[in-house]
């Protein structure tokens, strides 16, 4: 497990490198793990922990190029990754490999069809997953991955069930789509999942 971390580690720094600058890194890991989302400034701010002023540079310098567009939406814009991107394949494959196990469970499970919530266990070595249809055989790391539909999640969260402690007491949120219905019963029944690290 160690020598995974340390050559993550050296892969990030390969990638920073690589790419010229940390906040680019920084800004492009959200769309890049997670490329259906989008996300607004405040949102990479917040996740990356770099000043506005940053984040928005390195946004205007992705949308000229052509990796993410711009939409607006009332007086907030937000940003998607252009999955057209010529070099977006490629790209994406390098953050993941670049990536902690994390990241690779969060980037190989987001695009997953009907994927809704995903927790990983404070010990970082299980995983939940609630999705609405199975999810197919996409992920093949070190985690330990269990999966739950919707119904058996909230009859779960409605039981207190033991199973869930691990995930929703002291674990931590690897998708941030908090604008989920199952987030209302999530924090109905008292639960504050952390995001975590790096997810707006």
């Amino acid at each position: 497990m160690t020598a995974t971390t340390t050559d993550s580690g050296h892969h990030t720094h390969a990638l920073e490198r690589l790419l010229g600058a940390k906040a680019r890194v920084a800004v492009l890991r959200p769309f890049l793990l997670d490329p259906t989302r989008a996300y607004y400034q405040r949102q990479l701010e917040a996740a990356t922990g770099l000043p506005i002023r940053a984040v928005q540079r390195e946004l205007e310098r992705l949308q000229a190029v052509g990796l993410l567009y711009r939409r607006a939406e009332g007086n907030r814009s937000y940003f998607n990754a252009d999955q057209e991107f010529p070099l977006f394949p490629e790209l994406r494959a390098m953050f993941l490999k670049a990536g902690t196990e994390r990241d690779r469970l969060h980037g190989q499970l987001a695009l997953a069809p009907g994927l809704r919530l995903l927790f990983l266990a404070q010990d970082e070595r299980r995983a939940l997953a609630v999705n609405k249809a199975p999810i197919p055989d996409v992920y093949a790391g070190t985690i330990s991955l269990q999966f739950m539909n919707p119904e058996e999640f909230s009859a779960a969260l409605a039981a207190r069930a033991e199973v869930l402690e691990a995930f929703l007491s002291s674990g931590v949120d690897l998708l941030g789509r908090r604008d989920d219905p199952l987030w209302r019963r999530i924090e109905a029944a008292g639960f504050a999942v952390a995001k975590g690290e790096g997810i707006p």
